[in-house]
Protein backbone atom coordinates (compact mmCIF):
# COMPACT_ATOMS: atom_id res chain seq x y z
CA UNK A 1 0.00 0.00 0.00
CA UNK A 2 1.60 3.28 -0.87
CA UNK A 3 2.30 6.47 0.62
CA UNK A 4 1.20 9.84 -0.25
CA UNK A 5 1.13 12.81 2.18
CA UNK A 6 -1.98 14.52 -0.01
CA UNK A 7 -3.71 11.51 1.48
CA UNK A 8 -5.76 12.10 4.91
CA UNK A 9 -6.07 8.14 5.23
CA UNK A 10 -2.34 7.75 6.39
CA UNK A 11 -2.25 10.62 8.70
CA UNK A 12 -4.96 12.96 11.01
CA UNK A 13 -5.21 15.49 13.33
CA UNK A 14 -6.03 14.42 16.80
CA UNK A 15 -6.57 16.93 19.65
CA UNK A 16 -3.19 15.87 20.59
CA UNK A 17 -1.28 16.62 17.24
CA UNK A 18 -0.89 14.70 13.79
CA UNK A 19 -1.30 10.66 14.12
CA UNK A 20 0.11 8.06 11.43
CA UNK A 21 -1.88 5.44 10.22
CA UNK A 22 -0.74 2.81 8.09
CA UNK A 23 -3.02 -0.56 7.09
CA UNK A 24 -1.43 -3.71 7.13
CA UNK A 25 -1.85 -6.24 4.23
CA UNK A 26 -4.46 -8.91 4.49
CA UNK A 27 -1.52 -11.34 3.61
CA UNK A 28 0.73 -9.94 6.50
CA UNK A 29 -1.29 -9.58 9.73
CA UNK A 30 -1.29 -13.38 11.20
CA UNK A 31 3.04 -12.63 11.32
CA UNK A 32 2.48 -8.73 12.38
CA UNK A 33 -0.55 -10.08 15.02
CA UNK A 34 -2.46 -6.23 14.14
CA UNK A 35 -4.39 -4.80 11.42
CA UNK A 36 -2.67 -1.28 11.19
CA UNK A 37 0.52 0.70 12.60
CA UNK A 38 -0.55 4.01 14.50
CA UNK A 39 1.69 5.96 15.66
CA UNK A 40 1.60 9.84 16.67
CA UNK A 41 3.86 11.97 14.81
CA UNK A 42 4.62 13.77 18.30
CA UNK A 43 3.91 17.42 16.01
CA UNK A 44 1.02 19.73 16.11
CA UNK A 45 2.87 21.28 12.84
CA UNK A 46 1.82 20.00 9.14
CA UNK A 47 4.77 20.53 7.59
CA UNK A 48 6.95 18.15 10.25
CA UNK A 49 4.04 15.57 10.86
CA UNK A 50 4.42 15.47 6.87
CA UNK A 51 7.95 14.82 6.32
CA UNK A 52 7.94 12.33 9.23
CA UNK A 53 5.00 10.10 7.90
CA UNK A 54 6.96 9.98 4.91
CA UNK A 55 9.92 8.67 6.69
CA UNK A 56 7.63 5.98 8.74
CA UNK A 57 5.84 5.05 5.52
CA UNK A 58 9.04 4.36 3.22
CA UNK A 59 10.46 2.52 5.92
CA UNK A 60 7.35 0.21 6.69
CA UNK A 61 7.41 -0.20 3.48
CA UNK A 62 10.58 -1.27 2.92
CA UNK A 63 10.06 -3.92 5.94
CA UNK A 64 6.74 -5.29 4.08
CA UNK A 65 9.02 -5.93 1.12
CA UNK A 66 11.70 -7.82 3.02
CA UNK A 67 8.94 -9.55 4.89
CA UNK A 68 7.23 -11.04 1.28
CA UNK A 69 10.88 -11.97 -0.10
CA UNK A 70 10.92 -14.50 2.98
CA UNK A 71 7.59 -15.74 2.65
CA UNK A 72 6.72 -18.79 0.43
CA UNK A 73 3.99 -18.47 -1.45
CA UNK A 74 1.16 -20.88 -2.06
CA UNK A 75 2.54 -24.04 -3.83
CA UNK A 76 1.13 -26.15 -6.68
CA UNK A 77 -0.09 -28.68 -4.23
CA UNK A 78 -2.06 -26.38 -2.10
CA UNK A 79 -3.93 -24.61 -5.37
CA UNK A 80 -4.53 -28.08 -6.40
CA UNK A 81 -6.12 -29.07 -3.45
CA UNK A 82 -8.33 -25.95 -3.29
CA UNK A 83 -9.46 -26.12 -6.66
CA UNK A 84 -9.98 -30.09 -6.24
CA UNK A 85 -12.33 -29.03 -3.31
CA UNK A 86 -14.18 -26.48 -5.64
CA UNK A 87 -14.84 -28.80 -8.04
CA UNK A 88 -16.28 -32.29 -6.44
CA UNK A 89 -18.67 -29.69 -4.15
CA UNK A 90 -19.58 -27.91 -6.93
CA UNK A 91 -20.29 -31.22 -9.12
CA UNK A 92 -22.25 -32.34 -6.28
CA UNK A 93 -24.24 -29.56 -5.75
CA UNK A 94 -25.23 -29.54 -9.21
CA UNK A 95 -26.34 -32.92 -9.25
CA UNK A 96 -28.45 -32.41 -5.98
CA UNK A 97 -30.19 -29.43 -7.67
CA UNK A 98 -31.35 -31.73 -10.76
CA UNK A 99 -32.70 -34.73 -8.46
CA UNK A 100 -34.70 -31.59 -7.10
CA UNK A 101 -35.33 -29.83 -10.14
CA UNK A 102 -34.34 -26.69 -8.75
CA UNK A 103 -32.64 -24.61 -11.17
CA UNK A 104 -31.95 -21.19 -9.08
CA UNK A 105 -29.07 -19.17 -10.76
CA UNK A 106 -29.02 -16.27 -8.91
CA UNK A 107 -25.40 -16.94 -7.97
CA UNK A 108 -24.05 -16.42 -11.36
CA UNK A 109 -23.30 -19.84 -12.14
CA UNK A 110 -20.20 -19.63 -9.85
CA UNK A 111 -21.04 -22.14 -6.78
CA UNK A 112 -23.39 -25.46 -7.24
CA UNK A 113 -26.35 -24.12 -6.22
CA UNK A 114 -27.96 -24.31 -9.89
CA UNK A 115 -28.57 -27.19 -11.42
CA UNK A 116 -27.84 -24.93 -15.06
CA UNK A 117 -29.52 -26.27 -18.11
CA UNK A 118 -28.01 -26.64 -21.60
CA UNK A 119 -28.02 -23.68 -23.36
CA UNK A 120 -26.88 -21.41 -20.49
CA UNK A 121 -23.96 -23.83 -19.72
CA UNK A 122 -23.07 -23.17 -23.38
CA UNK A 123 -23.43 -19.68 -23.80
CA UNK A 124 -21.46 -19.19 -20.51
CA UNK A 125 -18.76 -21.55 -21.84
CA UNK A 126 -18.13 -19.18 -24.87
CA UNK A 127 -17.55 -16.56 -22.44
CA UNK A 128 -14.93 -18.18 -19.81
CA UNK A 129 -12.80 -18.84 -23.16
CA UNK A 130 -12.80 -15.42 -24.13
CA UNK A 131 -12.21 -14.70 -20.35
CA UNK A 132 -9.04 -17.10 -20.37
CA UNK A 133 -7.90 -15.73 -23.39
CA UNK A 134 -7.94 -12.23 -22.10
CA UNK A 135 -6.60 -13.55 -18.63
CA UNK A 136 -9.41 -11.79 -16.96
CA UNK A 137 -10.36 -14.08 -13.76
CA UNK A 138 -12.04 -11.61 -12.27
CA UNK A 139 -15.38 -14.08 -12.41
CA UNK A 140 -14.42 -16.28 -10.31
CA UNK A 141 -12.63 -13.87 -7.68
CA UNK A 142 -15.59 -14.46 -5.04
CA UNK A 143 -15.06 -18.10 -5.51
CA UNK A 144 -11.23 -17.44 -4.46
CA UNK A 145 -11.93 -15.26 -1.32
CA UNK A 146 -14.83 -18.02 -0.59
CA UNK A 147 -11.90 -20.72 -0.34
CA UNK A 148 -9.22 -18.62 1.43
CA UNK A 149 -11.96 -18.28 3.98
CA UNK A 150 -12.87 -21.90 4.12
CA UNK A 151 -9.19 -23.19 4.45
CA UNK A 152 -8.46 -20.25 6.89
CA UNK A 153 -6.15 -18.24 4.70
CA UNK A 154 -5.57 -14.49 4.15
CA UNK A 155 -4.02 -13.65 0.84
CA UNK A 156 -3.62 -10.32 -1.05
CA UNK A 157 -5.26 -10.18 -3.66
CA UNK A 158 -2.73 -8.40 -5.33
CA UNK A 159 -0.17 -11.50 -5.00
CA UNK A 160 1.15 -14.04 -7.22
CA UNK A 161 -1.04 -17.02 -5.61
CA UNK A 162 -4.35 -15.03 -5.88
CA UNK A 163 -3.75 -14.40 -9.40
CA UNK A 164 -2.84 -18.39 -9.62
CA UNK A 165 -5.66 -19.88 -7.88
CA UNK A 166 -8.11 -17.74 -9.84
CA UNK A 167 -6.85 -18.64 -13.09
CA UNK A 168 -6.45 -22.25 -12.15
CA UNK A 169 -10.09 -21.68 -10.62
CA UNK A 170 -11.51 -20.43 -14.02
CA UNK A 171 -9.88 -23.58 -15.92
CA UNK A 172 -11.81 -25.93 -13.17
CA UNK A 173 -14.57 -23.73 -14.08
CA UNK A 174 -14.63 -24.47 -17.95
CA UNK A 175 -14.28 -28.49 -17.30
CA UNK A 176 -17.16 -28.03 -14.56
CA UNK A 177 -19.48 -26.41 -17.91
CA UNK A 178 -18.57 -29.03 -19.97
CA UNK A 179 -19.70 -31.64 -17.70
CA UNK A 180 -23.18 -30.01 -16.81
CA UNK A 181 -23.41 -29.33 -20.98
CA UNK A 182 -23.43 -33.34 -20.82
CA UNK A 183 -25.23 -34.14 -18.15
CA UNK A 184 -28.37 -31.33 -19.16
CA UNK A 185 -28.18 -33.87 -22.34
CA UNK A 186 -28.71 -36.52 -20.14
CA UNK A 187 -25.66 -37.98 -21.30
CA UNK A 188 -23.50 -39.67 -17.62
CA UNK A 189 -21.93 -42.34 -20.02
CA UNK A 190 -18.74 -41.04 -19.11
CA UNK A 191 -17.55 -40.62 -15.26
CA UNK A 192 -16.68 -36.66 -13.91
CA UNK A 193 -12.69 -38.26 -13.46
CA UNK A 194 -12.73 -39.21 -17.27
CA UNK A 195 -14.14 -35.32 -18.65
CA UNK A 196 -12.27 -33.90 -15.99
CA UNK A 197 -8.84 -35.68 -15.66
CA UNK A 198 -7.64 -33.47 -12.60
CA UNK A 199 -10.49 -35.69 -10.46
CA UNK A 200 -8.19 -38.71 -11.06
CA UNK A 201 -4.79 -36.79 -8.92
CA UNK A 202 -4.38 -37.82 -5.17
CA UNK A 203 -3.10 -35.07 -2.93
CA UNK A 204 0.38 -35.65 -1.93
CA UNK A 205 1.71 -32.60 -0.11
CA UNK A 206 5.38 -32.62 0.66
CA UNK A 207 6.99 -32.48 3.69
CA UNK A 208 8.07 -28.73 3.82
CA UNK A 209 4.51 -27.80 2.56
CA UNK A 210 1.90 -28.44 4.92
CA UNK A 211 -1.65 -29.35 3.58
CA UNK A 212 -4.25 -26.55 4.07
CA UNK A 213 -6.47 -27.56 7.08
CA UNK A 214 -10.03 -26.06 7.48
CA UNK A 215 -9.38 -24.06 11.14
CA UNK A 216 -12.53 -25.08 12.52
CA UNK A 217 -13.11 -25.19 15.94
CA UNK A 218 -15.33 -28.59 16.08
CA UNK A 219 -18.52 -27.35 17.79
CA UNK A 220 -21.39 -29.57 17.39
CA UNK A 221 -25.00 -28.65 16.26
CA UNK A 222 -26.26 -28.10 19.55
CA UNK A 223 -23.66 -26.10 21.12
CA UNK A 224 -23.93 -23.83 17.86
CA UNK A 225 -27.63 -23.70 18.42
CA UNK A 226 -27.36 -22.36 21.97
CA UNK A 227 -24.47 -19.57 20.75
CA UNK A 228 -27.24 -18.64 18.20
CA UNK A 229 -30.35 -18.54 20.03
CA UNK A 230 -28.29 -16.14 22.87
CA UNK A 231 -27.35 -14.21 20.05
CA UNK A 232 -30.39 -13.87 17.97
CA UNK A 233 -32.55 -13.27 21.52
CA UNK A 234 -30.63 -10.09 22.30
CA UNK A 235 -30.79 -8.66 18.43
CA UNK A 236 -34.80 -9.70 17.59
CA UNK A 237 -35.88 -10.29 21.05
CA UNK A 238 -37.63 -13.51 20.53
CA UNK A 239 -41.13 -14.81 22.22
CA UNK A 240 -40.94 -17.81 24.55
CA UNK A 241 -43.10 -19.11 21.68
CA UNK A 242 -40.50 -18.13 18.99
CA UNK A 243 -37.60 -19.56 20.74
CA UNK A 244 -39.39 -23.01 21.34
CA UNK A 245 -40.67 -23.38 17.97
CA UNK A 246 -37.15 -22.89 16.72
CA UNK A 247 -35.54 -25.34 19.21
CA UNK A 248 -38.26 -28.16 18.32
CA UNK A 249 -36.87 -27.90 15.04
CA UNK A 250 -33.36 -28.17 15.54
CA UNK A 251 -33.79 -30.78 18.02
CA UNK A 252 -36.03 -32.93 14.92
CA UNK A 253 -32.96 -32.23 13.17
CA UNK A 254 -30.75 -33.80 15.89
CA UNK A 255 -32.81 -36.59 16.73
CA UNK A 256 -33.01 -37.87 13.29
CA UNK A 257 -29.00 -36.95 11.81
CA UNK A 258 -26.93 -36.96 15.36
CA UNK A 259 -25.46 -34.09 16.89
CA UNK A 260 -22.91 -33.53 14.56
CA UNK A 261 -19.98 -31.31 14.27
CA UNK A 262 -21.38 -28.65 12.15
CA UNK A 263 -19.00 -28.67 9.90
CA UNK A 264 -19.56 -31.99 8.57
CA UNK A 265 -22.97 -30.84 7.48
CA UNK A 266 -22.99 -30.80 4.15
CA UNK A 267 -25.50 -30.46 1.62
CA UNK A 268 -25.89 -34.16 0.38
CA UNK A 269 -26.93 -35.02 4.41
CA UNK A 270 -29.40 -32.00 4.12
CA UNK A 271 -31.21 -33.18 1.23
CA UNK A 272 -31.12 -36.67 2.49
CA UNK A 273 -32.52 -35.01 6.04
CA UNK A 274 -35.29 -33.25 3.81
CA UNK A 275 -36.14 -36.00 1.50
CA UNK A 276 -36.02 -39.16 4.07
CA UNK A 277 -37.23 -37.16 7.29
CA UNK A 278 -39.30 -34.07 6.89
CA UNK A 279 -41.00 -35.37 3.85
CA UNK A 280 -42.43 -38.39 5.40
CA UNK A 281 -43.24 -37.26 9.05
CA UNK A 282 -46.87 -36.34 9.99
CA UNK A 283 -48.37 -33.09 11.49
CA UNK A 284 -48.20 -32.58 14.92
CA UNK A 285 -46.68 -36.17 15.36
CA UNK A 286 -45.99 -34.98 18.83
CA UNK A 287 -49.12 -34.69 19.83
CA UNK A 288 -51.23 -37.59 18.50
CA UNK A 289 -51.97 -40.59 20.82
CA UNK A 290 -50.54 -43.75 18.02
CA UNK A 291 -47.18 -42.02 17.80
CA UNK A 292 -46.75 -41.87 21.67
CA UNK A 293 -43.69 -43.93 22.56
CA UNK A 294 -42.47 -44.87 19.14
CA UNK A 295 -39.10 -43.37 18.04
CA UNK A 296 -39.18 -40.63 14.72
CA UNK A 297 -37.63 -43.91 12.82
CA UNK A 298 -40.81 -46.12 14.02
CA UNK A 299 -43.02 -42.82 13.23
CA UNK A 300 -41.49 -42.35 9.50
CA UNK A 301 -42.23 -46.41 9.07
CA UNK A 302 -45.87 -46.52 9.58
CA UNK A 303 -45.93 -44.12 6.62
CA UNK A 304 -48.18 -41.71 7.73
CA UNK A 305 -51.04 -40.42 5.28
CA UNK A 306 -51.27 -37.62 5.73
CA UNK A 307 -47.54 -35.51 5.86
CA UNK A 308 -46.52 -32.56 6.78
CA UNK A 309 -47.21 -29.37 4.54
CA UNK A 310 -44.48 -27.78 1.72
CA UNK A 311 -44.95 -24.31 3.50
CA UNK A 312 -43.80 -26.10 6.96
CA UNK A 313 -40.99 -28.01 5.24
CA UNK A 314 -39.63 -24.99 3.89
CA UNK A 315 -40.38 -23.11 7.25
CA UNK A 316 -38.06 -25.89 9.09
CA UNK A 317 -35.53 -25.31 6.33
CA UNK A 318 -35.85 -21.85 6.85
CA UNK A 319 -35.43 -21.54 10.23
CA UNK A 320 -32.09 -24.49 9.77
CA UNK A 321 -30.92 -22.32 6.77
CA UNK A 322 -30.72 -18.92 9.30
CA UNK A 323 -28.78 -20.63 11.94
CA UNK A 324 -26.52 -22.02 9.64
CA UNK A 325 -25.83 -18.63 8.19
CA UNK A 326 -24.96 -17.70 11.84
CA UNK A 327 -22.44 -20.68 12.02
CA UNK A 328 -20.96 -19.93 8.43
CA UNK A 329 -20.48 -15.83 9.74
CA UNK A 330 -18.53 -17.02 13.02
CA UNK A 331 -16.15 -19.46 11.64
CA UNK A 332 -17.66 -22.76 12.59
CA UNK A 333 -17.95 -24.17 9.12
CA UNK A 334 -17.77 -23.59 5.44
CA UNK A 335 -20.67 -22.93 3.91
CA UNK A 336 -24.93 -22.69 4.49
CA UNK A 337 -25.71 -26.74 3.47
CA UNK A 338 -29.13 -25.43 3.67
CA UNK A 339 -29.59 -22.48 1.13
CA UNK A 340 -31.78 -22.87 -1.91
CA UNK A 341 -32.76 -26.31 -0.38
CA UNK A 342 -36.29 -25.31 0.23
CA UNK A 343 -39.21 -26.83 -1.92
CA UNK A 344 -40.78 -24.68 -5.12
CA UNK A 345 -44.27 -24.33 -4.03
CA UNK A 346 -46.66 -24.54 -7.04
CA UNK A 347 -48.94 -21.74 -5.14
CA UNK A 348 -48.45 -18.09 -5.64
CA UNK A 349 -47.96 -16.16 -2.30
CA UNK A 350 -50.97 -14.20 -2.95
CA UNK A 351 -53.02 -17.87 -3.05
CA UNK A 352 -51.53 -19.12 0.50
CA UNK A 353 -54.18 -17.50 2.57
CA UNK A 354 -57.41 -17.01 1.39
CA UNK A 355 -59.04 -13.58 2.31
CA UNK A 356 -62.57 -13.57 3.04
CA UNK A 357 -65.43 -12.61 0.74
CA UNK A 358 -68.47 -10.18 1.21
CA UNK A 359 -70.42 -13.22 1.83
CA UNK A 360 -68.10 -14.43 4.66
CA UNK A 361 -67.89 -11.12 6.41
CA UNK A 362 -72.15 -10.80 6.13
CA UNK A 363 -71.96 -14.50 7.70
CA UNK A 364 -69.57 -13.06 10.51
CA UNK A 365 -70.72 -9.60 11.39
CA UNK A 366 -75.22 -10.01 11.08
CA UNK A 367 -74.80 -13.47 13.19
CA UNK A 368 -76.94 -13.81 15.86
CA UNK A 369 -73.89 -13.10 18.68
CA UNK A 370 -73.60 -9.89 16.97
CA UNK A 371 -77.33 -8.53 16.22
CA UNK A 372 -78.41 -9.71 19.97
CA UNK A 373 -74.90 -8.64 21.49
CA UNK A 374 -74.20 -12.03 23.41
CA UNK A 375 -70.45 -11.62 23.39
CA UNK A 376 -69.26 -12.67 26.71
CA UNK A 377 -66.16 -10.55 26.27
CA UNK A 378 -65.64 -7.06 24.58
CA UNK A 379 -62.54 -8.61 22.70
CA UNK A 380 -65.41 -10.89 20.95
CA UNK A 381 -66.78 -7.59 19.13
CA UNK A 382 -63.80 -5.43 18.79
CA UNK A 383 -60.75 -7.53 17.85
CA UNK A 384 -62.49 -8.75 14.60
CA UNK A 385 -63.82 -5.14 13.17
CA UNK A 386 -60.16 -3.18 14.21
CA UNK A 387 -58.37 -6.37 11.99
CA UNK A 388 -60.91 -5.65 9.13
CA UNK A 389 -60.12 -1.89 9.02
CA UNK A 390 -56.62 -1.81 9.96
CA UNK A 391 -55.07 -4.92 8.82
CA UNK A 392 -53.49 -5.63 12.27
CA UNK A 393 -52.01 -8.82 13.79
CA UNK A 394 -53.84 -10.51 16.03
CA UNK A 395 -51.40 -10.03 18.57
CA UNK A 396 -50.62 -6.25 17.76
CA UNK A 397 -54.63 -5.69 18.52
CA UNK A 398 -54.41 -7.82 21.50
CA UNK A 399 -51.75 -5.84 23.11
CA UNK A 400 -53.07 -2.49 22.43
CA UNK A 401 -52.83 -0.17 25.29
CA UNK A 402 -55.15 3.18 25.68
CA UNK A 403 -52.48 5.25 25.34
CA UNK A 404 -52.06 3.73 21.57
CA UNK A 405 -55.37 5.13 20.55
CA UNK A 406 -53.91 8.72 20.15
CA UNK A 407 -53.96 11.48 17.54
CA UNK A 408 -51.33 12.23 14.64
CA UNK A 409 -51.38 14.95 12.39
CA UNK A 410 -55.19 15.84 13.17
CA UNK A 411 -55.94 11.77 12.58
CA UNK A 412 -57.18 8.95 15.02
CA UNK A 413 -54.51 6.26 15.08
CA UNK A 414 -53.31 2.76 16.87
CA UNK A 415 -49.73 3.59 17.75
CA UNK A 416 -48.68 0.04 17.09
CA UNK A 417 -45.03 -0.15 18.94
CA UNK A 418 -42.99 -2.63 21.64
CA UNK A 419 -43.37 -0.22 24.93
CA UNK A 420 -43.45 -1.57 28.12
CA UNK A 421 -44.17 -5.66 27.70
CA UNK A 422 -45.84 -5.48 23.83
CA UNK A 423 -43.84 -7.72 21.21
CA UNK A 424 -43.87 -7.01 17.42
CA UNK A 425 -43.15 -8.83 14.70
CA UNK A 426 -39.67 -7.13 13.43
CA UNK A 427 -38.71 -3.34 13.29
CA UNK A 428 -41.22 -2.81 10.71
CA UNK A 429 -44.33 -3.77 12.48
CA UNK A 430 -43.46 -0.50 14.75
CA UNK A 431 -46.03 1.94 12.76
CA UNK A 432 -49.11 4.63 13.06
CA UNK A 433 -52.30 2.60 11.45
CA UNK A 434 -55.20 5.59 11.07
CA UNK A 435 -58.17 4.28 12.31
CA UNK A 436 -61.22 3.79 9.68
CA UNK A 437 -64.80 6.25 10.10
CA UNK A 438 -66.48 3.00 10.39
CA UNK A 439 -64.54 2.28 13.84
CA UNK A 440 -65.30 5.77 14.89
CA UNK A 441 -68.71 5.36 14.44
CA UNK A 442 -69.29 2.15 15.52
CA UNK A 443 -68.12 4.13 19.26
CA UNK A 444 -64.03 2.63 19.30
CA UNK A 445 -63.42 6.13 20.62
CA UNK A 446 -65.91 5.86 23.60
CA UNK A 447 -65.38 2.40 24.39
CA UNK A 448 -61.61 3.84 25.19
CA UNK A 449 -63.09 6.67 27.69
CA UNK A 450 -65.45 4.05 29.35
CA UNK A 451 -61.94 2.05 30.03
CA UNK A 452 -59.95 4.70 30.71
CA UNK A 453 -62.66 6.37 33.39
CA UNK A 454 -62.46 2.61 35.47
CA UNK A 455 -58.71 3.28 35.30
CA UNK A 456 -57.81 0.37 32.92
CA UNK A 457 -54.53 1.40 30.68
CA UNK A 458 -54.99 -1.98 28.43
CA UNK A 459 -58.04 -1.85 25.48
CA UNK A 460 -58.87 -5.04 26.55
CA UNK A 461 -57.85 -5.78 30.38
CA UNK A 462 -59.88 -8.80 29.81
CA UNK A 463 -57.21 -10.92 28.13
CA UNK A 464 -54.10 -12.14 30.12
CA UNK A 465 -50.57 -12.21 28.74
CA UNK A 466 -49.66 -15.80 28.56
CA UNK A 467 -46.56 -17.59 26.56
CA UNK A 468 -47.93 -16.57 22.91
CA UNK A 469 -48.50 -13.49 24.10
CA UNK A 470 -52.26 -11.89 24.61
CA UNK A 471 -53.89 -13.19 21.41
CA UNK A 472 -53.96 -16.93 22.53
CA UNK A 473 -57.31 -16.75 23.49
CA UNK A 474 -58.70 -15.08 20.78
CA UNK A 475 -57.47 -17.45 18.70
CA UNK A 476 -59.11 -19.91 20.02
CA UNK A 477 -62.66 -18.30 20.30
CA UNK A 478 -62.64 -16.94 16.57
CA UNK A 479 -61.92 -20.33 15.60
CA UNK A 480 -65.00 -21.81 17.26
CA UNK A 481 -66.79 -18.53 16.25
CA UNK A 482 -66.20 -18.53 11.95
CA UNK A 483 -67.33 -22.16 12.74
CA UNK A 484 -70.79 -21.50 14.41
CA UNK A 485 -70.83 -18.61 11.50
CA UNK A 486 -70.46 -21.71 8.74
CA UNK A 487 -67.26 -20.56 7.75
CA UNK A 488 -64.99 -23.38 6.97
CA UNK A 489 -60.94 -24.31 7.37
CA UNK A 490 -59.30 -22.01 4.89
CA UNK A 491 -60.18 -19.02 6.76
CA UNK A 492 -58.56 -17.65 10.04
CA UNK A 493 -58.35 -14.84 11.75
CA UNK A 494 -55.44 -13.73 9.77
CA UNK A 495 -57.34 -13.47 6.66
CA UNK A 496 -58.77 -10.56 7.60
CA UNK A 497 -55.37 -8.97 7.40
CA UNK A 498 -55.28 -10.38 3.59
CA UNK A 499 -58.61 -9.29 2.57
CA UNK A 500 -57.30 -5.68 4.16
CA UNK A 501 -54.03 -5.46 1.79
CA UNK A 502 -56.19 -7.33 -0.85
CA UNK A 503 -58.83 -4.59 -0.71
CA UNK A 504 -56.01 -1.76 -0.71
CA UNK A 505 -54.41 -3.14 -3.72
CA UNK A 506 -57.43 -3.25 -5.68
CA UNK A 507 -58.57 0.25 -4.93
CA UNK A 508 -55.15 0.81 -6.41
CA UNK A 509 -53.02 2.23 -3.25
CA UNK A 510 -49.77 2.65 -3.44
CA UNK A 511 -47.61 -0.12 -2.56
CA UNK A 512 -45.20 1.80 -0.49
CA UNK A 513 -48.38 2.92 1.36
CA UNK A 514 -49.67 -0.67 1.89
CA UNK A 515 -46.55 -1.70 3.52
CA UNK A 516 -46.33 1.24 5.78
CA UNK A 517 -49.71 0.11 6.70
CA UNK A 518 -49.81 -3.18 6.88
CA UNK A 519 -46.09 -3.41 8.66
CA UNK A 520 -44.45 -5.11 6.04
CA UNK A 521 -40.43 -4.38 5.05
CA UNK A 522 -40.48 -1.62 2.47
CA UNK A 523 -38.09 -3.08 -0.29
CA UNK A 524 -35.35 -1.05 -1.89
CA UNK A 525 -32.48 0.70 -0.69
CA UNK A 526 -33.77 3.93 -1.94
CA UNK A 527 -37.78 3.73 -0.08
CA UNK A 528 -36.76 1.54 2.55
CA UNK A 529 -33.50 2.80 3.85
CA UNK A 530 -34.46 6.69 2.77
CA UNK A 531 -37.51 7.39 2.34
CA UNK A 532 -39.63 9.00 5.16
CA UNK A 533 -42.76 7.19 6.03
CA UNK A 534 -45.93 8.55 5.03
CA UNK A 535 -47.71 11.26 7.24
CA UNK A 536 -51.33 10.02 9.14
CA UNK A 537 -52.64 12.39 7.49
CA UNK A 538 -51.40 11.28 3.99
CA UNK A 539 -51.99 7.73 5.14
CA UNK A 540 -55.56 8.15 5.70
CA UNK A 541 -57.01 10.43 3.35
CA UNK A 542 -54.47 8.22 0.08
CA UNK A 543 -55.16 4.75 1.73
CA UNK A 544 -57.82 4.07 4.94
CA UNK A 545 -60.42 6.36 4.08
CA UNK A 546 -60.63 4.14 0.35
CA UNK A 547 -61.52 1.18 1.98
CA UNK A 548 -65.29 0.21 1.64
CA UNK A 549 -66.63 -3.68 2.19
CA UNK A 550 -69.90 -2.25 1.34
CA UNK A 551 -71.74 -4.17 3.93
CA UNK A 552 -73.95 -2.39 6.06
CA UNK A 553 -72.50 -2.25 10.08
CA UNK A 554 -75.09 0.34 11.64
CA UNK A 555 -76.66 -2.60 13.57
CA UNK A 556 -73.14 -2.65 15.36
CA UNK A 557 -73.40 1.05 17.74
CA UNK A 558 -71.99 0.27 20.30
CA UNK A 559 -73.60 1.42 23.68
CA UNK A 560 -72.09 2.23 26.80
Amino acid sequence: MGFSVSNPTYMYQSPSGYIFRLCIPCDLRSLVGKTEFRYSLRSGVLRVAKHRARSIASYIQQLFMKVRSNMTEFTKEQINQMVLDYIEQTLADDEICRAQSLHTIGDLYTSGGSGMGQKEAESLDAVVKMWLKNQDHEFLHPVANQLLKKYGQDIEPESASYKALSRELMVAFQSILNVRIRRSQGDYTQSDEELIPRLKQELKPVADTPVLSKKFNGLTFTEVQEKYIAEVKIAEGWTQKTEDENRSIYALFVQAMGDLPVEQIDRTLMADYKSSVLMCIPPNMNKKKEYKGLTLKEIIATKPELNISVNTINKYIRRMSSMFNYAVSNGHMASNPAADMQIKNKKRADQEREAYAKEDLVKLFKSKEYTERTHSQPYGFWTPLIALYTGCRLEEICQLHLEDIRQDHGVWVFDINDKEEKKLKNRSSERLVPIHLELINLGLLEFADVLRKKGNLRLFPELKQQRDGYGQTVSKWFGRYKKRCGIGEGKTFHSFRHTFITHLKHKQVDGVMIHELDGHTVEGETMGRYGKRFPADILFKEGIEKIDYEIDLSHLRWKP
